[in-house]
Parts: structure tokens; sequence; C-alpha cells
């Protein structure tokens, strides 16, 4: 989650170009056909290039995917970093979190790329990997950098952040991310998102807050 660089992308691909193309072409490939039924001979066809220039920008086909999760992460995230939030303010910067994962996480391409996942995984076991590389384990990091961040300001109380930040997450995906997978009920909106991110971080912080 807003890390630069994608996984399986080597380094003198740069964003745009043929890069850019044949991300692009996986990312449709993969939404409408899953993974095992997509080729990179497909893929190349698809982006206009041949696949030794996909071999070229790309590892193999489950680096190609854990790009396109990664892709789809910098994307709901571009311009954002944890980083910048204010430790200080340990809720409204919780809530700016919450609010930014749940929007990734429930997108219609996210879900459906959750749903190829949990489809395909026993089949393909490395492409397990390769998506919790590009997507859970990023928001883990830099929820866990921030937290530690927290902690040294002496807004949270916490002794294991790395269990924490997995706390915060679980909290805010809550149950609302399985319905979606399973195609329970209708995408929440903003207000239904914005309504989720703040009882979960309210919970989190009356466990963790300093003084709480």
């Amino acid at each position: 989650m807003g890390a630069s660089g994608n996984p399986g992308m080597r380094d003198d691909t740069g964003r745009g170009g043929k890069a850019e193309a044949i991300l692009d072409a996986a990312r449709r490939e993969f939404l409408a056909s899953g993974f095992g039924a997509v080729s990179m001979d497909a893929i190349a066809r698809e982006a206009g290039v041949s696949k030794a220039t996909v071999y070229a920008h790309f590892t193999g086909k489950e680096d190609l995917f854990g790009a396109v999760v990664a892709d789809l992460s910098e994307r709901y995230f571009r311009g954002f970093s944890a980083s910048e939030l204010d430790p200080a303010d340990v809720g409204a910067s919780l809530t700016t979190l919450a609010r930014r994962f749940l929007a990734l996480v429930l997108s219609p391409e996210a879900v459906a790329l959750n749903r190829i996942l949990i489809g395909e995984v026993s089949r393909f076991p490395a492409l397990g990997e390769v998506f919790w590389a590009a997507g859970p384990e990023r928001t883990r990091v830099q929820v866990e950098q921030f937290l530690r961040r927290a902690m040294a300001s002496g807004s949270l109380m916490v002794t294991d952040p790395r269990a924490a930040a997995e706390q915060f997450v679980s909290l805010v995906r809550g149950d609302m991310h399985l319905r979606q997978l399973l195609k329970l009920e209708q995408a929440p909106g903003r207000a239904a998102i914005a309504g989720a991110a703040e009882s979960a971080v309210a919970t989190f912080l009356r466990a963790f807050a300093a003084g709480g």
C-alpha cells in the first residue's frame, strides 16, 4: 500500500510505455478470464507486444498478477503516504488510513482479484505469496510504521506493533469485505465506509490509546 515499484516488474521498466501497456492488458485478461486460463501469449497479444517483450519487463505470470495487485493499491494511494500522517492526532490519522484501506479492498477490481485468488491458489500456490506481498503485507507494513511513530509520540501504548497492525487491519475490514466477496450485498457507499472506519478506529483506540 503506497510503496513505490511493483513486484515482478524489473527495475528498468519505469511507468508508461510498453510496461504500462502490458500491465493494463494483464489486468483486463485476469479480470475477464481468471488466472489459470490466461497465457502470457494472450497478454502479449492484448498489449500489442511480443511475448519476449513481456518477459523483458516481468519475470512470469505470477509476478505479473502481483504487479496488477500492487498497481491497484498504488492507484488508490497515489499522492498519499502514511509517513505524512500526524502521530499526535492518532484518531484522525488512523481514520484516514482506515477509509483509504476500505476504499481499496472494497473496490470492484480488488474484490474481483480476491475472488480469482481464492479460486485458483490451490492450483497455483505461488499466487498466494505474490498476492500477499503485493497487497496485504504492504498494508500491514505501513500501518505498523505509523503505529511505531504514534508509540514514540506517546499517543499509543502498544507492546507488539506488528500484531497491533494486523488487529487494526482486521477490525477495519470486518465482515464487510467478506460480504462483498460472497456477493451478499451491494457495494457500500462512502457513508458506510466512513462509518465502518470510524467504528474500527474507536474500538482500536479503546484498547491502545495512551491513558485509555
